[in-house]
């Protein structure tokens, strides 16, 4: 996540307390959440958010990966889930979660918000993708 927040809008987040929340999220699941922050809307959410998630998480063997899409700027989100959580899940669960970030981020604190989303993610993706006893033992 770090590498891909640019310096000038670090200013939006606290990197530490995501990595935290993405690290808690993740012990539990085979799964990946990525949040990237991007400087500016180009076009489409939906469709930048394809292309950051095609970009940043496309080769997950479990298609299992999730991204938080974030143009501060703009005060928009998407929240993007791979195809094989997204069968388990369904549409209203990633709109559900980005209206629910984008109502905690109201409060002005986006690294909470955020957070909060990351949780509710990582809950499903625990439930539908464990992570196996193998990779709890490393």
């Amino acid at each position: 996540m770090a590498e891909r927040i640019h310096h000038h809008l670090a200013r939006h987040v606290d990197e530490g307390r995501l990595r935290s929340a993405i690290d808690a999220a993740e012990r539990a699941t085979s799964g990946k959440i990525e949040v990237i922050l991007a400087s500016h809307k180009r076009g489409d959410m939906h469709r930048a958010a394809r292309d950051a998630f095609a970009l940043n998480l496309r080769n997950l063997p479990e298609r299992n990966g999730v991204l938080f899409f974030v143009v501060p700027s703009a005060r928009e989100l998407v929240v993007w889930g791979d195809a094989a959580i997204h069968d388990k899940v369904g549409q209203k669960f990633w709109d559900e979660t980005a209206a629910l970030v984008s109502e905690h981020a109201k409060d002005g604190d986006l690294t909470a918000a955020l957070a909060h989303g990351i949780e509710r993610v990582g809950r499903e993706l625990a439930r539908h993708f464990p992570k196996d006893t193998a990779d709890k033992q490393t």
